[in-house]
């Protein structure tokens, strides 16, 4: 063998062992699961940043059409996101839908996946316009979406400012931002179409509750769906962001390495103040003030919910059945995970509650059904049981801990509770509802019931 061949055996050899490596940057679900890169990226924020959020504006108040508005978010999601053009092969049953329908391309991006969508029905005039939480993006409802589809909706999503691109954009974002860019999807839609029915996940929920109880609802408007509703945050001192956000360089409450490219994992000071300014307009105290809601409510939550209230939640749902009109009352729902016992001793005797158990071995292994896991399907390909990606977040201290929850064979799943953190220090939190099969079935007979209620 010449020395020519020799090099170019040593070559090719240490070009095979680079090869794994060189996959890992080739889309959004090795990423995911590339630690090496997970460890950089938290480290160094490369992630965490925007690329260019200064966009034009888009004109809420001009009431633009739907698709105008949702060309518009994709090229800010273009232009603003570190990873926008970065192969994302995550087939979401909503995602080949779109595809079908002419409006993403067969092989996605992660702009194509967390872009705001309309899923349309053909020959329909009811939608559902969803909204998303916090920290989010559109990607939330993939799999709520088809529930809806198959009863008949057109789905709507939109994309909260800040949203879309990388956790620093919420540094600059307000609630007046978000109530405007709710209020033009709300006032679009029912223009659109003849019956609307309105659904938020977390802040997405006040926010849809606040335009419920202080505009003049549309008669099209037919319900209103809360997921993991956005009441208060189970950390008591979220007012004190705002001024924290005042004193220079304490901008983040955690910083994270954003490998999840549906949802930042990096929190700014100011994103707190903005959803804790939110949650304040549907407060007990703000509620007493306001005119009663007239729809009737859907919800869903858990019992040991680590990023909102729960009691506090059950106190909001309690006080808007009780002021609603008793042609709503008989329809309000709340689906419960978890234990019955946290319902309050004055909570509405009327109230339909679904308290769903589990007794498979699977479902028992899960230490409570976190926030964030109640809107999606165990068959998510990002989120569900076969998926890469975990979530481990900052709540967890120290490298070795943190390396464990994302590359151990047998991970723990749950709500990061103190009492589950303690008993479980990597506990990786709970993505998909294993109750969702049932949860498709509780939304569809609440939609067949308001519809049967208004005679149609």
């Amino acid at each position: 063998m010449n020395n020519n061949s020799v090099f170019l055996k040593i070559f090719l050899t240490c070009m095979l062992s680079f090869l794994p490596h060189l996959a890992v940057a080739e889309n959004c679900i090795a990423q995911a699961s590339d630690f090496e890169f997970i460890k950089k990226s938290k480290q160094q924020g490369l992630l965490r940043y925007t690329k260019d959020h200064h966009q034009a504006y888009f004109d809420y108040q001009a009431r633009a059409p739907f698709n105008s508005y949702l060309n518009h978010a994709y090229q800010y999601i273009s232009v603003a996101n570190p990873r926008a053009a970065m192969p994302c092969p995550v087939f979401t049953q909503t995602y080949q839908q779109l595809v079908t329908q002419g409006s993403r391309k067969p092989n996605p991006t992660i702009a194509d996946i967390i872009a705001p969508f309309e899923l349309k029905h053909s020959q329909s005039k009811k939608a559902v316009l969803l909204v998303h939480g916090l920290t989010d993006s559109p990607f939330t409802y993939h799999d709520l979406a088809q529930v809806y589809y198959q009863q008949g909706y057109t789905v709507r999503t939109i994309l909260l400012p800040g949203h879309g691109s990388a956790a620093s954009a919420l540094q600059d974002v307000d609630l007046q931002q978000w109530q405007q860019a709710v209020r033009y999807a709300i006032e679009r839609t029912t223009q659109d179409f003849d019956e609307v029915i309105l659904g938020g996940y977390s802040t997405g929920a006040a926010l849809l509750i606040d335009y419920a109880i202080t505009q003049a609802l549309s008669s099209k408007i037919t319900a209103l769906m809360l997921f993991s509703p956005g009441s208060e945050p189970h950390n008591k001192q979220g007012w004190i962001a705002k001024w924290l956000d005042l004193i220079p360089f304490l901008n983040w409450i955690d910083k994270d390495a954003d490998v999840d490219f549906a949802k930042y994992e990096s929190f700014p000071l100011n994103a707190a103040a903005a959803s804790y300014d939110a949650m304040s307009l549907v407060s007990i105290k703000n509620l007493s003030k306001r005119p009663a809601l007239a729809l009737p409510v859907f919800s869903v939550i858990s019992d040991i919910d680590a990023t909102i209230d729960s009691h506090a939640t059950l106190k909001l749902l309690n006080a808007l059945h009780n002021t609603n009109l008793s042609r709503y009352k008989k329809l309000d729902t709340l689906v419960l995970y978890g234990s019955s016992t946290i319902l309050p001793p004055n909570f509405a005797a009327d109230y339909r509650v679904l308290n769903p158990q589990c007794a498979s071995e699977a479902c028992l292994k899960i230490h409570g059904i976190s926030h964030i896991a109640i809107v999606n399907s165990p068959q998510n390909p990002h989120y569900g049981i076969s998926a890469s990606y975990r979530n481990c977040g900052s709540f967890i201290g120290g490298e070795k801990l943190y390396k464990t929850c994302k590359t151990t064979k047998s991970p723990q799943l749950g709500e990061r509770t103190a009492a589950n953190l303690k008993q479980y220090p990597t506990l990786q939190r709970l993505t998909y509802n294993p109750f969702f099969p049932e949860l498709k079935k509780q939304i569809s007979t609440f939609i067949k019931n308001v519809e049967h209620a208004q005679g149609k």
